[in-house]
C-alpha cells in the first residue's frame, strides 16, 4: 500500500479504549507516520501505547493541553519532512479513505490551508461537525452540527475554519501561522488559528468524502470546571486576538453574555460553579498577555466574523 505524505498526530491523555478505536482505525489508513504525544497518562496506557506496532510515542511526562501537544508532534523530527499534518483527537474513528481524501483536495487546490472530512456522531448517523463558524453571539460552532450529514459523493466546498477534531492541514500553512496557541491549553485553538489564517488571506474546504465518528468532549467530561474557564476565556481571547477594536465594540454591544453556553455550564457545575466560572475567566482575560498583543499584529484584523 502506498504511504500517504502526511503525518498524523493524535494528543492522548489517557484515552483508554477511545484511544485503542482512534488508533486501530488509523492503521488501516496509509499514512506515512503515526505519532501520539502523550500529556502524561497512566504507566500501564504508556506500556500499551509502546507495544503497538506502526505507532511512535512522544511522552511529555505532564500534561501540556491539546494545543502544546499537538505543537509539539508537529515538529517532531519523525514528522517533520511530511508536506501535509493531520491532527486526530483520541476520541475520533476515522473511516477508510479519509486521510486520501483531505490529501487529494489539498493536491487539487494550492490554496487550501486545511481540509476536513465531514464529522459524525459516535452513532455515525448525523453530522457532528462539517467546520467551524461563528453564531450571532461570537461563539464557535461546527457547522451542521445534528444535521443530515451531505453525501459522500458531494465535492468539496468551502467552509470558514477547520475543527480540530481531524483536520489536515498544508504543513507550510500550519507553520506560517506559528500553529496553535500553545497558552490556550484546550478549547478554542482551532478557531483561533483559523481565524490568523483567515487574516493571512488562506480558504479551507470540507471533503464530504472523508468520514469520521467522534465521541466528543470525553477529556471535558474529565475536568468539567476546567473546561468551562478556558471556553469562557479562550472564547474572549479569541475574539480579542482577531477583531479589529470597532467589530469588537460592535459585536459585545449586541451580544455580551454567550447565554446558551451560559446556561450549559450552569447545568454541569451548578449556578454558583458556573457564574463564579464565568467572572474569573472574564476577569483573568482583561490583562492582556504579551502573546496575545503579538497576535494582534501581522496580517489585517478582521472586520466581521465568518458565519
Amino acid at each position: 500500500m502506498e504511504r500517504l505524505p502526511v503525518g498524523v498526530v493524535v494528543v492522548n491523555w489517557n484515552g483508554g479504549a477511545l484511544l485503542d478505536s482512534c488508533l486501530d482505525a488509523l492503521s488501516d489508513e496509509p499514512a506515512s507516520r503515526v505519532l501520539v504525544v502523550d500529556n502524561g497518562s497512566e504507566a500501564e496506557e504508556l506500556r500499551r501505547l509502546a507495544a503497538r506496532p506502526g505507532v511512535f510515542v512522544l511522552p511529555l511526562g505532564v500534561n501540556r493541553g491539546f494545543a502544546s501537544a499537538a505543537n509539539g508532534g508537529a515538529v517532531d523530527a519523525r514528522l517533520k519532512s511530511l508536506p501535509y499534518l493531520a491532527f486526530v483527537n483520541n476520541d475520533a474513528v476515522l473511516e477508510p479513505g479519509y486521510l486520501a481524501s483531505c490529501v487529494a483536495a489539498l493536491e487539487a487546490d494550492p490554496g487550501l490551508a486545511a481540509v476536513q472530512g465531514v464529522i459524525l456522531d459516535g452513532e455515525g448517523r448525523l453530522a457532528d461537525g462539517l467546520g467551524i463558524a461563528w453564531n450571532r453571539r461570537l461563539e464557535a460552532v461546527q457547522l451542521g452540527h445534528g444535521e443530515p450529514p451531505p453525501p459522500a459523493g458531494a465535492p468539496p466546498f468551502p467552509i470558514p475554519g477547520v475543527s480540530g477534531t481531524a483536520p489536515v492541514f498544508r504543513r507550510r500553512a500550519f507553520e506560517e501561522a506559528g500553529g496553535f496557541a500553545a497558552s490556550f491549553f484546550a478549547w478554542y485553538e482551532d478557531a483561533d488559528l483559523a481565524l490568523r489564517l483567515l487574516r493571512s488571506g488562506a480558504r479551507f474546504a470540507c471533503v464530504p468524502a472523508a468520514r469520521a465518528r467522534h465521541v466528543g468532549s470525553a477529556t471535558g467530561r474529565r475536568v468539567p470546571e476546567r473546561k468551562w474557564r478556558l471556553l469562557f476565556g479562550n472564547r474572549l481571547r479569541t475574539l480579542r486576538r482577531n477583531l479589529s477594536a470597532s467589530a469588537r465594540l460592535s459585536a459585545f454591544l449586541t451580544h455580551p453574555v454567550p447565554l446558551p453556553a451560559l446556561r450549559d455550564a450552569v447545568r454541569e457545575l451548578g449556578a454558583g460553579r458556573a457564574l463564579r466560572t464565568f467572572a474569573a475567566a472574564t476577569a483573568a482575560v482583561t490583562r492582556r498577555s504579551a502573546e496575545d498583543r503579538a497576535a494582534r499584529r501581522g496580517p489585517p484584523l478582521l472586520r466581521s466574523l465568518p458565519r
